[in-house]
């Protein structure tokens, strides 16, 4: 019946075997089965409380489909939490092909959780399970959460497992009746049900059980390490047990009466292996040095359901958080200084097989910055456009801007996440950071000139030199190999060199399979050399598909975007789309924004673009503020002559129109009386009807107000009335 669950957390099929030895809840399922009505099930306890074990019972005895995300630190990152969402939600009934789409990097997280929503509206009903959810801190992470709560479709739950007080509007819900919850003491073991759980363990203790339950205050986990302990001695000994509270007491316990009894073998690999989320056998092997840590784990979790197998075929593992958490403060009382080690070793491993996001984490636990480093650039370009800001600066926060400094990788990885987020003035204190402390002799220097070439501060002919130069001295595989590519094309563009054409085109196709935007960026730079080659139509297409890939990646919230949108104007514009244009240069204002501070050949094409839309569709004082813009922008890029031209033809534009005084023609009173009429959708029949006039003779004044103007069509003469504001209104 369960469903198993995606690598957003552990189902509860993977932990079956587990589950029917331990103790069923029955009072507890029984009243989770009576409360489908709500949308939010809250468990809320401390660590031991069984609320995973209680939501996996649930799990078995209802027949909805069950999706498990096990929550992690990282998850703080919202694009991260999101993502196992949509891992998760795989279980639930949703269509594969749009499973997949889900699944794809969209940096734009409002776009992934309306894709989500829209998704989960009209599945039957599920359970959407959120375990550990203490571990997330962040009210961007809890503002998903509640995004995919509110989308819920009518008979589904979300069941939220937390140590803490979760970030939900718990009042609210619970005012609504939305809210089912079950606290501490709803949680903890009845006398019944203590009797039942040491019976489970082979222990006939009778009366004494009654003793144990009392100590514990009914605490399962409390009452399951008590039985153990007993198990493992020699005789029962309820009468050493000593719980009354607290987790420190509980650890005491568990050091004197449970790891003491265990063989040091098991010990020794219980306590080197507590520095791991996830456990397998290979990486416990290289963690600890052993050859048979896969048989060790599943002889560990045979015996102690504190170990949790998290598949089917029993190959990797977690250890119960209580448990995890009291072996790693034995780890510290014993052997502090081998915790380096151990993270190092767990991060190679880790990096070796793919993981570089939790091999990064290890790094930085192991106190080593350099092979941090080393990782967080390696994965740098993949996780800006994946939109992982969050996961980054947790990284960066860890490490400190002082080691950081120090560290070319993270020096330019620093940068990057900079520009990713539009931030000039970091941009700019990065890079002077690199070009200082990142010498000729290391590996990375070629990449330096990326970042000057991105910035374009020394003009068109700096942007080919750093970015020829960059090409040269940066690793072939690198994936900012195909943004040197990029900025030489933009550079030839801007002088006027017409080997940009095909440098442009090889960019556009590279960087498929590695970068949308600068896919994206390469196809506006087309689409321009096109418009200037007086083929409009080419131009739209070129734009169009740079929109359409922006669009479907989720990157239409990106400062740098604003160019696709405001070149994709510009050439409905020219092909006398009006509307089409108004809404794009609309949509390019919205997300310019502060990248215009810093990407000096960025700020000169979107400015005078804008210009020139704005000329083109009769927005004659809008288009002379932007000229007046363009002049500053061109002035810190003075070698392009294209820019230049640009210029100039928006100057004459604008002299030709205030010269003329705004009518150089002269049209009668009924001519611009029907010329207000056409930028509407209505018929000449209909404007007739509005005119009390014949069809015939709107069509007739139609006719002559073309020629008048000198164009052939109803949307030149559109156009044509708006650049001499011959339209009122506009």
């Amino acid at each position: 019946m369960s469903p198993s669950t995606g690598t957003a957390g552990s189902g509860p099929d993977a932990e079956v075997r587990v589950t029917r030895s331990l103790l069923p809840r029955i009072r507890l399922i029984e009243a989770l089965n009576g409360a489908r009505s709500v949308r939010v099930v809250l468990l809320q306890a401390p660590a031991g409380y069984s609320k995973t074990t209680t939501l996996r019972l649930w799990d078995d005895s209802d027949q909805r489909p069950f999706a498990w995300v096990r929550c992690e630190p990282r998850y703080n990152d919202p694009a991260l939490l999101a993502n196992a969402l949509v891992a998760a939600l795989g279980t639930t009934g949703i269509d594969p092909e749009l499973h997949e789409l889900l699944r794809s990097p969209v940096p734009d997280l409002r776009l992934l959780l309306e894709r989500v929503a829209d998704a989960i509206r009209d599945l039957d009903p599920f359970v959407l399970v959120i375990d550990d959810a203490h571990l997330l801190e962040t009210d961007p992470a809890w503002q998903v959460l509640y995004s995919v709560i509110s989308a819920l479709p009518e008979g589904s739950q979300v069941a939220v497992a937390t140590r803490a007080h979760p970030g939900l509007p718990v009042g609210r819900l619970r005012a609504r009746g939305e809210l089912f919850e079950f606290g501490m003491s709803d949680l903890a073991l009845t006398r019944g049900e203590s009797r039942e759980l040491l019976a489970r363990l082979d222990l006939d203790l009778g009366d004494r059980a009654d003793q144990i339950h009392e100590k514990a205050e009914g605490w399962p986990a409390a009452l399951y390490l008590a039985g153990l302990a007993i198990r493992q001695g020699s005789e029962a000994r309820p009468e050493a047990v000593r719980f009354d509270g607290g987790d420190r007491v509980v650890v005491e316990y568990f050091r004197d009466e449970f790891i003491r009894d265990l063989p040091e073998d098991k010990a020794s690999f219980l306590l080197e292996t507590s520095i791991l989320e996830e456990l397998t056998g290979p990486l416990c092997d290289a963690v600890t040095g052993r050859t048979d840590s896969l048989e060790m784990l599943q002889e560990l979790a045979a015996e102690n359901a504190l170990v949790v197998p998290l598949d089917r075929g029993s190959t990797r593992f977690r250890y119960h958080h209580l448990f995890r958490d009291m072996l790693r403060s034995e780890k510290r009382l014993r052997d502090p200084d081998s915790k380096p080690g151990l993270h190092h070793r767990a991060a190679e491993w880790l990096a070796a097989n793919g993981d570089i996001s939790r091999a990064t984490d290890h790094a930085i636990a192991s106190g080593d910055f350099e092979l941090a480093g080393a990782y967080i650039w390696l994965d740098i370009a993949d996780l800006l456009s994946r939109g992982r800001i969050a996961t980054v600066d947790r990284w960066f926060e860890a490490i400190g801007d002082d080691r950081i400094a120090r560290i070319p990788a993270l020096i330019l990885a620093r940068a990057h996440r900079e520009i990713a987020m539009g931030r000039g003035d970091e941009t700019f204190f990065w890079l002077s950071v690199a070009e200082r402390e990142i010498g000729e002799d290391l590996p990375v220097y070629g990449d330096v000139f990326t970042l000057r070439a991105t910035i374009g501060a020394e003009g068109a002919a700096g942007m080919i030199a750093d970015g020829k130069r960059a090409a040269e001295l940066m690793d072939p595989a690198s994936p900012f190999q195909v943004a040197a590519k990029l900025y030489v094309g933009v550079g030839l563009y801007l002088t006027e060199d017409e080997k940009a054409r095909d440098l442009l085109r090889e960019t556009a196709r590279e960087a498929a399979m590695i970068s949308v935007i600068i896919q994206a960026i390469a196809l506006v730079q087309l689409a321009l050399m096109e418009l200037d080659d007086g083929r409009p139509d080419s131009a739209h297409d070129y734009a169009t598909r740079a929109r359409d890939q922006v669009e479907r990646s989720g990157l239409r919230t990106l400062g740098a975007m604003s160019l696709v949108y405001v070149v994709l104007a510009l050439t409905n514009a020219e092909l006398g789309r009006a509307e089409e244009a108004k809404m794009d240069l609309e949509t390019g204002s919205k997300i310019g924004g502060g990248i215009l501070d810093y990407l000096v050949w960025h700020e000169a094409e979107l400015v005078l673009c804008r210009c020139r839309t704005l000329l083109k569709i009769g927005h004659f004082d809008q288009a002379e503020r932007e000229l007046k813009r363009a002049g500053l922008a061109i002035g810190r890029i003075p070698d392009s002559p294209r820019l230049e031209k640009w210029m100039e033809d928006c100057r004459t534009e604008l002299e030709k129109v205030r010269g003329a005084g705004g009518i150089p023609i002269s049209l009668t009173k009924a001519e611009l009386r029907t010329l207000q009429f056409l930028p509407s959708h209505h018929s000449f029949r209909s404007i007739g009807e509005q005119l009390y006039l014949s069809q015939n003779t709107v069509k007739t004044q139609a006719n002559s107000l073309y020629r008048k103007l000198g164009v052939n069509s109803r949307a030149e003469a559109v156009m044509e009335g708006r650049r001499l504001g011959l339209l009122k209104g506009e």
